[in-house]
């Protein structure tokens, strides 16, 4: 599509992972349209499909679409990059039926977003249920029409005993294409097609193509020469009933999911319904919209250790698989046999499901993922029990996935449990022990560890005796453990309150981004939006494959044999300085390099660049370009080793205790450690840059366009004037644009430099995850000492903050006057440490250095409350800096009262008390963040003679609502409505030397800004003013252009316009878990900040909602993982890493502003608000401890005892944590 500039459809992960390339299609006609992801389909596939992309469903031109009008208005597009993803996401789900509020949330996995928390988007979308309050339900009515009956489907297709017989049914013959790299593809309509192109090619490698959603899960960096597509073979598709269920393995799982749920009303095929809920849970619709049964089946036979749920439905029932060879010999094979086979020139015909009478027949299945959604499973079971009218075992199949390539059946076990009556206690234990004995678990990094797959295995077999066993045997504890903790999470809701004020709108007016809608309809561009140019390029790093080592000779002719590929360029060909940071300015303090030129720092470094005619091309060069190393060594990885050795660690900062007590009842040492975590942009890496006649002009995505320039001046050894960057919006940034974006735009102007052409280099999400920097990690070491009320008496603290291989970016600064927090630091002996690892340079991530030093002092009052068994409130208002801080009281006084904590308090013990397998926690988090530093930034102001008006500023707008601001802040001193007020895309010329956006300080800046240039402005108009005294807005500049005033002002901001104020908040958490798997449910959330008189409050709960759930991220699912031997990050896609969803958020989302809060009139009374949220996250680890240490004390462990849990809570440290004996799994 963008190669036909239709660039309102985004991309970001290219596996099906993040949504952001959705489109509707109808495959052939009459048929439904369906959300499918644009990244996974190959262009030949699309043959006979109509496509609908975000720019035909609404537009300025035609009218926006309701859907898109509806995102706008409820705020739920911040830096809108992912927005059109979600509008057809939701399009396409309406357009196939109408749907309730629930099934609306559940049905958006598909898309992530990192800017709004979900919560707006949710809203939005659920407006469009029928079960709304006040719907605004679409017309589908002309939508969904059948390819039968020709009617509108409203009943299954067998109803019908007449039917028309569709195009796709009777056409036939074989097409062929070309491809431009010589591939061939096919479409077929017939087995035998499929078997007479394959004889056509008998020695070349082949692939039967239907959904390509496999690429999803085992990227493919060259397909095959042959390409087959098979998905109009008729007789792959469909369903019968011969005794068997027999089901066409061409269907898509889409389409099984319809059979399945039309099936399962006959007699002795109920137990479909288990199978349906269970693909609730499998992938998400867009993916299930294309991807087939077949190519679902062929990744586990080719990868046995794939966790296909598919194949785990079909194996715990017994199902079978019919394959046909060349030969027309068709063979059925059980699912463990099918792995075995070789399925060479071969294909998979259907699957047959067994009849099963369900009287006597129970069926239990599970799928336990890392997040609520659109996740492969860590573990999955299926269980099939048979049984006696009493309870005897007859027949029993036990199938599990996840734990290797080898175990799918627990033989041994079913063994056991045959004959046996299955709901008696001593029957369980020996099943557990048998079963434990008989599981072969294997590691397999990035999965998690043997130990949590082993109990997690144990506790679903476990699980599923609990769920069909009889009530009146089941004791009433342990009835908890029936319930799917994220499968019976209940609708969403959200409450937001605070103050406006109307009489000095549009300042402090509520009211969403003035550039949302057109984000949400695609038409707002991005930097690598750009159209492309003739003889445009693109290009790619080459990464180094050692962690650390020396390169001895860098070998580039195999890539560049390779057709299409143009240059390959290395360290050597840099005309001008080697390097992409400012070394020797406030924030770098170090050369970084662009390119390694001899010794590697860390595992893909980038050492090269391949240029290519195309993205692909130039992507599968790369890995061909053979570098020879020397002198490998292990690196070093760990914050919590590199702590321990001098020669990696630097003094920053230090504080001496000012005061010490003598009133000791208890000394505590430990230490605490957390990790790193990626940035997450929707919009990765990018950047495009153009020839010029004065030099180059580089669209980037930074959120720093001068240092850009800069760095290219030196590289390029041209003078900056020669440079223009060009910046509109960012898709997302949290930091990472400030220095790391640098490095690829910097490599972008240096391949138009030398082949005076341009250039388009876009980073992958791997690279991205691989190379760029992340946050830093960091951990606390202490001893203190505190009175029997938790009081410090002296405490000697230590923080360090991991920089990667190098200090350059000096963001422990960040940390040194946050390590506190709100609390008395009288008595802390504070020292701050620069450390260094063996990997790349961490950089900014939202709230760098505060995030780390404030988690760990909320963290650290909590061990204290454990260790002196107190209630850890109570505990945090004793250490409170009552003198400094006392502001924060009020906001833990509204937080109790608004949370009603005292009652949810019992209510939250009596819950612990009464079930054995679930547990809850309920607690807080406070919050001092305090912004640092000014930015210089340049502010100019044109009025046109019609008396409207146009800003533009040095600032970066990157989805925080910039630019809605300062409209607002510019009308508002007008005196002007903000539909006057324009502000215009950034660049070089128009803000030259300005200075970064970020640390929550670029509104408040650019709002002086645009103060002064209003005031001057003003001050210009003044004397026209004397003369009209009752002129309007336009009167008044009219007569000022006769008059030949200058009708724009510029301003700047700097070190002058520095106001300090301290940013408080306080946050209570109610969290669920599941003792027996480690899932967690967030039930309620309330968060009051003070955000000041916000200059817009709706923009600034966004920002909140954004940065909470970024911050719960961090502490849940986020867990970045490298291979210890390399330092190679493993998790390095969406299929691996996993970023909260719609699902994960709070269930109850409460967000209230501190009320009559005013910071300075200079800056309109408003405080920062994107960042400071981020660092209430940690209270849902801090809540998700508390139901930890109940479940273990009902394991006899002791709640004074400090247990480790290093980085995010992930469902595998909770479960393991636990320590859940399974002596202790019973019935009665």
């Amino acid at each position: 599509m963008r190669w036909i500039e239709l660039r309102g459809t985004k991309y970001m992960c290219l596996e099906a992972g993040c949504g952001a390339c959705i489109v509707s299609v109808v495959k052939s006609p009459g048929a439904p349209p369906e959300g499918v992801n644009a990244c996974m389909v190959t262009v030949t596939s699309c043959h006979g499909w109509e496509i609908t992309t975000i720019e035909k469903i609404g537009n300025r031109s035609d009218g926006y679409h309701p859907l898109q009008r509806s995102l706008f208005e409820n705020n739920g597009s911040q830096c809108g990059y992912c927005s059109p993803g979600w509008v057809m996401a939701m399009y396409s789900l309406l357009k196939k039926k109408k749907m309730t509020m629930l099934e609306i949330e559940t049905s958006l996995g598909s898309n992530v977003c990192r800017c709004t928390g979900y919560r707006p988007i949710l809203e939005a979308f659920k407006k469009f249920a029928t079960d709304a309050p006040d719907p605004r339900i679409l017309d589908i009515e002309d939508l969904s029409i059948c390819k039968k009956g020709g009617e509108r489907c409203s009943s299954d297709c067998d109803d019908y005993d007449w039917c028309i017989v569709s195009r796709d049914d009777v056409q036939s013959g074989v097409m062929h294409i070309k491809l431009s790299d010589d591939r061939d593809w096919y479409r077929v309509n017939d087995i035998k097609d499929i078997f007479n192109v394959l004889a056509l090619h008998k020695n070349k490698s082949y692939m039967l193509v239907a959904g390509n959603t496999a690429k999803g899960v085992y990227p493919i960096l060259e397909y095959p020469r042959v390409l087959i597509d098979v998905s109009s073979v008729a007789a792959l598709k469909g369903k019968y009933i011969q005794q068997n269920l027999v089901i066409g393995a061409g269907n898509t799982l889409t389409e099984l999911t319809e059979i399945f749920e039309s099936m399962r009303k006959r007699d002795d095929f109920e137990y479909l319904k288990v199978f349906v809920d269970h693909l609730k849970l499998v992938a998400s619709i867009p993916v299930k919209n294309i991807g087939t049964i077949a190519g679902n089946l062929m990744i586990k036979n080719k990868h046995n250790e794939f966790v296909s749920d598919l194949f785990l439905l079909l194996n715990t029932v017994g199902a079978e698989i019919s394959i046909v060879n060349e030969n027309g010999f068709t063979k059925k094979v059980n699912m463990e046999t099918f792995l075995k086979e070789d399925m060479d020139r071969k294909v998979l015909l259907n699957i047959l499901l067994p009849p099963l009478n369900e009287d006597f027949v129970k069926i239990v299945t599970f799928k336990i993922m890392p997040r609520s959604q659109n996740a492969k499973a860590i573990v999955h079971a299926g269980f099939f029990y048979k049984l006696s009218q009493y309870n005897r075992v007859l027949q029993c199949r036990i199938a599990y996935g996840g734990l290797s390539g080898v175990f799918f059946r627990a033989r041994k076990t079913e063994k056991y449990l045959t004959g046996r009556k299955l709901f008696d206690n001593d029957t369980l234990q020996g099943a557990v022990r048998q079963l434990d004995q008989e599981m072969v678990v294997v590691e397999n990094p990035p999965d998690m560890s043997v130990a949590y797959r082993r109990k997690l295995a144990l506790g679903l077999f476990y699980k599923g005796l609990l769920s069909i066993c009889p009530q009146d045997i089941l004791d009433q504890r342990y009835k908890s453990g029936v319930v799917r903790l994220r499968e019976s999470r209940t609708l969403s809701s959200g409450e937001q309150s605070f103050d406006t004020n109307p009489s000095i709108w549009p300042l402090n007016q509520p009211s969403p981004k003035f550039d949302g809608l057109v984000q949400c309809a695609g038409e707002a561009h991005y930097s690598e939006d750009v159209p492309s140019l003739p003889r445009e390029v693109f290009a790619t790093f080459v990464l180094a494959t050692v962690g650390l080592g020396t390169i001895e000779n860098i070998d580039a002719s195999v890539a560049l044999n390779e057709p299409g590929v143009i240059a390959f360029y290395s360290a050597k060909d840099i005309p001008g300085e080697n390097t992409f940071t400012p070394a020797g300015t406030t924030f770098y303090t170090a050369n970084e390099e662009l390119l390694c030129e001899k010794e590697v720092k860390f595992y893909n470094q980038p050492l090269g660049i391949i240029v290519a005619q195309t993205q692909k091309i130039a992507e599968r060069a790369a890995t061909l370009v053979e570098v020879t190393y020397s002198k490998i060594r292990k690196p070093v990885l760990d914050i919590k080793v590199t702590k321990h050795d001098p020669k990696r660690i630097k003094l920053f900062s230090s504080s001496k205790a000012t005061r010490t007590g003598d009133d000791v009842a208890k000394v505590i040492k430990g230490e605490m450690s957390a990790y790193t975590q990626y940035h997450f942009c929707m919009e990765t890496l990018v950047c495009v840059s153009h020839p010029t006649e004065e030099g180059i002009k580089l669209y980037s995505a930074t959120q720093w366009i001068d240092v850009v320039q800069r760095m290219v001046s030196r590289v390029l050894k041209i003078q900056q004037n020669k440079v223009d960057v060009f910046l509109r919006r960012l898709g997302g940034a949290y930091g990472m644009k400030i220095s790391r974006g640098t490095q690829l735009s910097i490599a972008c102007a240096f391949v138009t430099h030398k082949l005076n052409t341009p250039c388009r280099f876009i980073q992958s999400l791997s690279n991205n995850m691989r190379y760029v920097g992340k946050r830093f990690p960091s951990s606390i070491t202490f001893e203190t000492a505190v009175n029997k009320d938790g009081v410090i008496q002296s405490n000697d603290y230590e923080l360090f903050e991991d920089n990667g291989y190098v200090v350059d970016e000096p963001l422990a600064m960040l940390a040194s006057d946050a390590f506190n927090n709100c609390y008395d630091k009288a008595p802390w002996d504070f020292r701050l440490y620069d450390a260094t690892t063996d990997t790349p340079s961490n950089t900014w991530c939202r709230s760098p250095g505060s995030f780390e030093a404030v988690s760990m002092s909320e963290l650290f009052m909590e061990r204290i409350s454990y260790e002196m068994n107190l209630d850890p409130l109570k505990v945090r208002l004793a250490n409170i800096d009552r003198e400094n801080h006392s502001e924060i009281l009020e906001l833990i006084n509204t937080l109790k009262e608004k949370s009603n904590y005292e009652a949810r308090r019992l209510e939250v013990e009596k819950f612990n008390v009464d079930n054995r397998w679930k547990k809850r926690g309920l607690r807080h988090s406070l919050l001092r963040w305090t912004p640092v530093g000014s930015l210089y930034l340049p502010v100019n102001i044109a009025v046109y003679v019609d008396g409207s008006v146009v800003v533009t500023h040095g600032g970066v707008e990157m989805g925080q609502g910039l630019n809605t601001k300062a409209a607002q802040i510019c009308a508002y001193y007008f005196g002007i409505s903000v539909e006057k007020v324009q502000v215009k895309p950034n660049d070089t010329t128009i803000s030259p030397n300005s200075f970064t956006s970020g640390g929550s300080l670029t509104c408040q800046f650019v709002g002086v800004g645009i103060m002064k240039g209003c005031n001057k402005f003003l001050e210009k108009l003044e004397p026209i003013k004397k003369k009209n005294p009752n002129a309007t807005w336009e009167e008044l500049i009219k007569a000022a252009a006769v008059a030949e005033v200058d009708l724009q002002t510029h301003s700047m901001t700097g070190m002058a316009d520095i106001r300090n104020y301290n940013i408080y908040g306080a946050t209570c958490a109610e969290v669920e878990v599941d003792v027996l798997t480690g899932e967690w449910n967030i039930i309620r959330v309330d968060l009051i900040e003070d955000v000041g008189r916000s200059v817009n409050p709706v923009v600034d709960v966004g920002q909140v909602e954004g940065a909470f759930i970024m911050g719960c991220g961090y502490w849940t699912s986020e867990e970045l993982i490298c291979d210890p031997k390399t330092g190679e990050v493993l998790t390095d896609r969406t299929w691996t890493y996993w970023v909260p969803q719609a699902r994960d958020i709070p269930q109850d989302f409460r967000i209230y502003f501190r009320k009559k809060s005013f910071s300075t009139e200079y800056i309109l009374g408003a405080k920062g608000t994107g960042e400071p949220a981020t660092c209430m996250g940690v209270v849902i680890p801090i809540t998700m401890r508390e139901a930890i240490v109940d479940a273990r004390k009902e394991s006899g462990l002791a709640s004074d005892v400090w247990f480790p849990i290093d980085g995010p809570y992930t469902v595998e440290k909770i479960c393991l944590a636990c320590e859940t004996d399974v002596i202790d799994f019973k019935f009665y």
